[in-house]
């Protein structure tokens, strides 16, 4: 079947997860095939999984990973050992499992499932899309579950407050099946395992990785560095985030400040029209010398931000750009420079850095090569 059906589908929303449930069942649950480990959260859910994923695949595992969003191609959702499922096979998994009863999101999912079965994975990482509860990715029954953070976005499908959000979120937990949780989910699952705040996010989601290991036995640290694509990502005279909500803003600010104490920077922002731009922008504020919007040429970003001055994404040179994942690889490639992707051969991750954060923490695990102190 063409791609072209799969993109023409519509949104994920609750109301398919009756259909998916359904679908499920008519191809077997292949998910069953093999063991796995579910993420959900609001914000780092995609950069522990690929750090788990990451570490089981140094333990000489064959390993599935399914994430989302995608940056360049939807190829990059379905992933064994780093290695990006090929349009053909895509299009293959679509003629099985087509049904227009289904959403693009629960499409993707079910094909992602089929993938690792047939190709006979020892284990799979899956992010979840949305929440958790209503979530396609939810008919799986994982060996382990992990909530890396509870922040407010999506509230219109997720609910208005964090206690709302939470229980979306927690739809992930299931009977006799441990879960990991970070520092802002912990006030919400006071009998998971917890894992402590710190002073950057990256380490922070560094140890929610290696926690979760830990509760199915491993403590190898081998791949914990491992990342995808713009998750505080230097690059030239660029330092590119996704962060694209309040809460990942706040994280995004406490970076910055950690690694360029006292810098300000010029900011570069764009998002998603569901998105609490306001708030993100105020909190940027605190450490910009400028902000401008960029004017991202995908259907889903915003096209007016009053009193803001707006740039082309060709304008962008030298600062902060942070916001919609649609819009990195569109900033990336103006910089003359490869959009990344996926490794060949190292597997999972786009980004090691070997340079120190400062003296007292572990090696960096983000593709600045910077240590505290220096200049942007």
């Amino acid at each position: 079947m063409d791609l072209a059906h799969l993109f023409n589908m519509h949104n994920r929303g609750s109301i398919t997860f009756e259909a998916m449930k359904r679908a499920d069942l008519r191809l077997g649950s292949p998910h069953k095939s093999y063991p796995t480990i579910h993420v959900a959260g609001t914000n780092g859910k995609g950069s522990v999984a690929t750090k788990i994923a990451s570490v089981l695949q140094h333990r000489g595992l064959k390993v599935g990973l399914y994430t989302s969003p995608h940056v360049r191609t939807f190829t990059e959702r379905m992933q064994i050992n780093g290695r990006m499922i090929s349009e053909e096979k895509a299009e293959q998994l679509l003629d099985v499992v087509y049904d227009p009863s289904l959403s693009f999101f629960d499409c993707l999912t079910l094909m992602a499932f089929l993938y690792f079965q047939e190709e006979q994975v020892d284990i799979a990482v899956i992010e979840a899309g949305l929440g958790g509860r209503l979530d396609a990715t939810n008919v799986i029954v994982p060996i382990l579950s992990v909530i890396t953070s509870i922040g407010l976005e999506h509230t219109a499908i997720l609910g208005d407050t964090l206690e709302l959000i939470a229980r979306e979120k927690g739809g992930i937990i299931k009977p006799n099946v441990p879960l990991v949780v970070g520092p802002t989910a912990a006030p919400f699952f006071p009998n998971a395992i917890h894992v402590a705040s710190a002073p950057f996010y990256e380490l922070e989601n560094r140890a929610i990785a290696a926690r979760s290991l830990e509760a199915i036995g491993i403590s190898d640290t081998k791949g914990l560095d491992a990342n995808p694509p713009y998750r505080f990502q230097r690059i030239g005279k660029l330092l590119l985030d996704v962060a694209h909500n309040p809460q990942a803003f706040e994280r995004l600010i406490e970076g910055l400040k950690f690694h360029f104490p006292g810098q300000k920077f010029p900011f570069f922002l764009a998002f998603s029209r569901d998105k609490d731009w306001v708030r993100c922008v105020e909190i940027a504020s605190s450490l910009a010398s400028s902000i401008r919007m960029i004017r991202g040429s995908y259907h889903r970003l915003r096209r007016e931000y009053p009193g803001y001055e707006m740039v082309e994404p060709s304008e962008v040179k030298e600062g902060v750009v942070a916001g919609s994942f649609y819009v990195m690889a569109e900033i990336h490639s103006q910089e003359g420079a490869p959009i990344p992707k996926p490794p060949e051969e190292s597997g999972f991750g786009i980004v090691e850095c070997a340079s120190k954060c400062a003296p007292s923490l572990a090696p960096c695990p983000r593709a600045m090569v910077a240590r505290s102190g220096d200049e942007f």
